[in-house]
This record gives structure tokens, sequence and C-alpha cells, in this order.
């Protein structure tokens, strides 16, 4: 009975990792044929204290203002191809990340669903997707907080590259937990070790 809600939840974890990565191919397929469009949409988030004339902004009470440390969205009507490609520059890669993960998952979950999950090799798999998610999660931002700073002095009148405002935290937290099932696993391993020399 436990063996068979076991299987169960490995085909549905599974299936997740294949959707997920399927969708975020597709995701990162969209996104590259649409940099390569002409008047194809390019957003950024600029901050506030880079703009200029606040105080005349329409369209609220009395009282209410624009935060200085905020941020407002702006697009750009016929971006260049430079900046369609700074722009893809700043999604793509995350995109890519999030399915190499997916992908590793899914063959990791696989093999667990057709043999013991609980061994040495799991908790290899569960260390390396750590190390991918939390490394590769700083590359991203990295990449994509160069790409914001580029394509943002070309949107302000001054020139000014916008500096980095998030952090790769979230990355990091998911490598972590990673790391932690993969650490768990690997004692889970030892101790059954253990009990058999024992027995």
């Amino acid at each position: 009975m436990e063996q068979a809600r076991l299987g169960t939840w490995l085909r549905r974890l599974r299936g997740t990792a294949t959707i997920v990565y399927i969708g975020a191919l597709c995701v990162a397929v969209a996104l590259l044929v649409l940099a390569f469009i002409p008047r194809s949409p390019v957003t950024l988030q600029l901050p506030t204290a880079s703009l200029s004339r606040l105080d005349a902004l329409g369209g609220v009470t009395q009282g209410v203002l624009v935060d200085p440390g905020g941020g407002i969205v702006f697009k750009v009507e016929d971006p260049s191809l430079g900046q369609r490609m700074l722009y893809l520059a700043t999604v793509l890669p995350g995109a890519l990340l999030v399915a190499w993960i997916a992908r590793r998952m899914e063959q990791l979950l696989q093999t667990a669903q057709d043999s013991d999950p609980f061994t040495a090799r799991t908790a290899r798999e569960l260390t390396s997707l750590a190390k991918i998610t939390a490394f590769g999660g700083v590359g991203v931002w990295a990449v994509g907080v160069g790409a914001k700073a580029v394509l943002s002095a070309t949107m302000l009148d001054s020139g000014r590259a916008v500096g980095p405002h998030q952090w790769p935290l979230w990355w990091l937290a998911v490598g972590l937990i990673f790391a932690a099932f993969g650490q768990l696993v690997a004692r889970g391993v030892a101790m059954r070790a253990e009990l058999d020399a024992v027995i």
C-alpha cells in the first residue's frame, strides 16, 4: 500500500516536472522569436528617482505622490534590435535555467520511480541540482542586471544606467532546499548501510 502511494506521488511529481520543462522551453522559444520581430514589446521598470517632473503626474487625489524609492514600468514604442536583444537577455536565461532544472528533476524522478529512490546517486543528483540552481541563479541574475543597466541607459535622457535593485535570493533559497533534501537522502542511505551491517 505504502509502495503504491509512493509510486503515485513519484509519477505525479515527474509529470509536473515534465510540464514545467516543456512550458519553460516553449516560453524560451517564444521569447527568442519575439525578440527578432520588429516593434515587439520591450518593457523595463525604471526607478522613480531617475525620472523628472513626477509632481506633474495626474490621476491621483491631492496628497498622493509617486514613491521616490519605487519604480514605474515603461515600454519602448519602436525598439531597436539592440534594445530587443537586451530585453531578451533579461528574461531568456531564467527561462532556460528553469527548463534545465525541471529536466534534471524529471530524470531524477524517473530513476527513483524505476528503482530505489533512496540511493547515493539520488543524493548526488540533488546536490548537483542545488549547485546548478544556486550558481546558475546567481549567473542569471548577473546577466539580467547587466542587460537591464545597459537597456535603461538607452531609455533615460541622462543615459545613466540603473543599478541592481533585486537580489537572487529565490534562486539561492531553492538551491538550499535541494541541498537539504540531498543531505537528508544521503543520511538515510548511510543509516540504512549501518543497519544492514548490524543485521
